[in-house]
């Protein structure tokens, strides 16, 4: 084998397939990650099957026979048999989901209290099988939809608990229980065997809530438009509670069917007018009702109203602070003028008329005044009396006027207490008179659509001018599920099973695009283009033993470090000397590791090695040798201080000899670049069969690149997943400038894996294993 002196030109890192020996890396090393996601998204799957609530449905299907009486008097119909059936069952669906038919069908039904046990989880719907019966009489609509928790103190008492626990009242069964807006009656349900294992609760449910939850879980769907028949469903999480209000929608639409669709077109449109004129009468009432209101409230939006009541509430105390404070002031300065220490406060002073400013600074002045002639005069002098005088009579006018002023604020801050009442006063009545017109409000817009409904349903009649009487057919009754519709167990863990395959696949695309370590050798020889020296597997023993191709000859580092030696037997190079270089990109690829341990392979086949730190810029923490003098060494000899016969050391080997780095210089680039490393090189030759020079990461520094040219070979380290890809580049790019020759790499600490433990390094010593291990299990196989 042969390395041919060409350089490498650098170029950008080739695009490549799927690496599948990196896939396998990355999978390996996230099989924990992997099983977690898998479990994770499986469990959750598991968790929503066991704490969704099963999901019934009742069905039942109906007939529309209806009898053509008007193609029986001879009258032609102008429309198709087949539309005059779309528009029957059209109609009759749409008269099924209208709010007033649902209406009557809650009328029929017993569901406006729903009561349910409460569990950990889940709550279950006591539907015709709860220990007691509630009746109540309600005014106030807050208590609507609202759990009541029942809490049994002895076989006729108990408590209820509202309002999230922080209300509580005391009852016994069968007399009322009065609650402030609401009155209930509770009663055991003496069809019940046994109460004491449930943790009940109830709640009244508001019609609009019945009507909406009525709305939610009906569908009404045409079965087949030429037989003229419609299925009815209802879904629920009670089977029995969906049995029974499919049951009862069929009852009131039968019931509804005879006694309003048996009379002839004329009839109904008779029916209809006289519906019409009812609603028409009761919408009057209501927009009487709405005009009213808005002449005597003198508005229709409350909800304005509110705010702006609020915004003149917030306003009035503002200025009531504002005149408070200046009330404080006012009396601070009356207090002052008669002790005749005072200030005026700027804020108060914004607040006096300006007739105020002169009096109140013409006191200021005089009792200046009088402080002046105390130093000239005393007390009892006329002069001295004159200015006192003078002060107090301004003193008094100034304070009657404060006192006037104090009294004009304190009737305008009464007069602002009077109105702030007032407008509280109305405050308080707007929410009764904003839910009463809301109601109305609501009622109306009720009445308004199905007004509209009707007048729509007269005009259809008008224009088909025919009279039918209609025979309703249930063909299937009301079912009653025991088989849940809903959630689907399989296909919930079928989704979950196959999600968490997908999470795992872009976990593992993600990781696979985000690794960017070399992981393999055929990876670095795809992307480097540069020959590879060997692989050195990864050990367990540590770094800092020393010599490990003495103190572990038979590992599976140490032969590979042998093989190194070998390969590098087929480099040929001009002449008998070799020098060898050996660098990384950054600190922590193991090259100082391989360096010392490939001169030591070579001394054991007696070559004279010589190793060499040219690392001047740190300090070595484990070194072959005992260094007597740290003051000699590479940096020493290169600034011509020191021999290098003087700095040379022996190590355990006979044949290999070191020079460490030395004390660290300001300049160690500038000391490779002279001629003396040079010439000490080939001074060097001429003494040892190998040279090895332990070069500083030249990925950092430029020292590594100035030995890399002055070697003979250069041995480039990756670790494996620890070095970047980028290092490639850089290895590339310093190659390319640089014009260096014989370049190889070479992959250390490879993870080992089982197949490369059991074939070729699996005849030597196994590092997974020590030698007591090992003679134990001989032992026991020969007993």
């Amino acid at each position: 084998m042969e390395l041919a002196k060409n350089n490498i030109h650098h170029q950008p890192l080739p695009s490549e397939g799927i690496d599948f020996n990196k896939l396998k890396v990355i999978v390996r090393n996230n099989l924990v990650w992997i099983a977690l996601i898998f479990l994770v998204i499986n469990l959750t799957a598991y968790l929503i099957i066991r704490y969704t609530q099963d999901r019934y449905e009742s069905f039942s299907e109906i007939k529309l026979d209806v009898k053509d009486e008007a193609s029986e008097l001879g009258i032609s119909i102008l429309a198709g048999k087949d539309q005059q059936n779309t528009d029957l069952i059209s109609g009759e669906i749409e008269m099924i989901r209208s709010r007033l038919f649902l209406d009557q069908v809650l009328d029929s039904l017993n569901i406006d209290v729903t009561y349910y046990s409460k569990g950990e989880v889940l709550n279950h719907e006591l539907f015709g099988n709860s220990p007691i019966l509630v009746s109540y009489k309600i005014e106030n609509p807050a208590f609507f939809n609202q759990p009541f928790f029942l809490e049994k103190e002895s076989p006729e008492t108990f408590s209820l608990v509202w309002g999230e626990g922080t209300q509580k009242i005391s009852g016994r069964y069968g007399a009322p229980v009065h609650i402030s807006g609401i009155e209930l009656t509770l009663r055991k349900n003496e069809n019940f065997l046994d109460e004491n294992d449930i943790d009940l609760f109830f709640i009244i449910n508001s019609p609009d809530a019945l009507l909406g939850y009525l709305i939610s879980g009906l569908s009404v769907e045409p079965l087949n438009y030429a037989a003229q028949t419609i299925r009815i469903a209802f879904q629920d999480n009670n089977p029995l509670k969906a049995h029974a209000i499919v049951d009862a929608i069929n009852k009131t639409y039968l019931h509804y069917s005879y006694e309003q669709k048996k009379l002839t077109t004329k009839q109904k449109i008779d029916w209809l007018n006289n519906e019409l004129q009812q609603i028409e009468l009761k919408m009057e009432g209501f927009e009487d009702y709405f005009e009213r209101f808005t002449l005597k409230n003198k508005t229709n939006d409350l909800q304005e109203d509110l705010r702006k009541t609020i915004e003149s509430i917030n306003k009035i105390d503002s200025q009531r602070y504002e005149l408070s404070r200046r009330l404080d002031e006012i009396n601070k300065l009356m207090d002052g003028l008669q002790t005749g220490n005072f200030s005026v406060n700027p804020s108060i002073r914004q607040a006096l008329p300006e007739y105020m400013f002169k009096d109140i600074d013409e006191v200021q002045s005089l009792l200046l005044q009088q402080e002046r002639l105390k130093l000239s005069y005393n007390e009892n002098t006329l002069a001295y009396r004159e200015k006192q005088q003078e002060i107090e009579n301004r003193t008094d006018k100034t304070s009657q006027q404060l006192a006037e002023l104090k009294k004009e604020w304190m009737r305008r801050l009464q007069e602002m207490n009077q109105q702030k009442s007032s407008m509280e006063s109305a405050f308080v009545n707007m929410p009764d008179l904003n839910t009463q017109y809301s109601k109305n409000q609501r009622f109306y817009k009720l009445y308004e659509e199905f007004y509209l409904s009707l007048m729509q349903t007269k005009s259809g009649f008008e224009i088909a001018q025919a009279g039918t009487t209609p025979d309703f057919k249930i063909l299937s009754p009301a079912t009653l599920p025991f088989t849940p519709i809903s959630p689907n167990r399989l296909i919930v863990l079928g989704i979950g099973f196959v999600t968490s395959l997908v999470s795992i696949f872009f976990f593992i695309g993600v990781l696979y695009l985000m690794h960017n370590k070399i992981t393999n050798i055929h990876e670095l020889e795809r992307l480097t283009g540069v020959p590879v020296l060997g692989v050195v597997p990864s050990s367990r023993y540590s770094a800092n033993e020393g010599l490990h191709v003495i103190s572990h000859p038979k590992s599976m580092v140490s032969e590979a470090i042998r093989t190194i030696r070998t390969n590098l037997d087929f480099f040929k190079i001009n002449g008998s000397q070799r020098v060898i270089a050996i660098s990384s990109t950054i600190s922590g690829e193991g090259k100082s590791f391989l360096a010392l341990n490939l001169g030591g392979a070579m001394a054991l086949s007696r070559k004279r090695v010589l190793l060499i730190d040219l690392d001047m810029r740190k300090a070595k923490t484990y070194l072959p040798v005992h260094i007597p003098d740290p003051s000699k060494g590479m940096s020493t000899v290169l600034i011509r201080r020191d021999r290098w016969e003087d700095c040379v050391l022996q190590t355990n080997l006979d044949f290999l000899h070191y020079i460490p780095s030395g004390p660290i210089p300001p300049n160690p680039s500038e000391l490779l670049l002279n001629g003396e490393f040079t010439n000490l090189l080939e001074e060097l030759k001429k003494q040892y069969d190998i040279i090895i020079l332990d070069t500083p990461p030249v990925g950092l520094v430029t020292d590594g690149i100035q030995a890399m040219m002055r070697a003979d070979i250069s041995i480039y380290i990756f670790r494996a997943n620890y070095s970047k890809r980028e290092s490639i580049s850089n290895l590339q790019r310093i190659v390319s400038i640089n014009k260096i020759v014989n370049v190889t790499t070479l992959l250390n600490a490879l993870p080992s894996t089982k197949k490369s433990s059991s074939y070729g390094y699996g005849y030597y010593e196994d590092e997974g294993q020590s030698n007591v291990d090992r003679i134990k299990s001989l032992f026991k196989i020969k007993a």
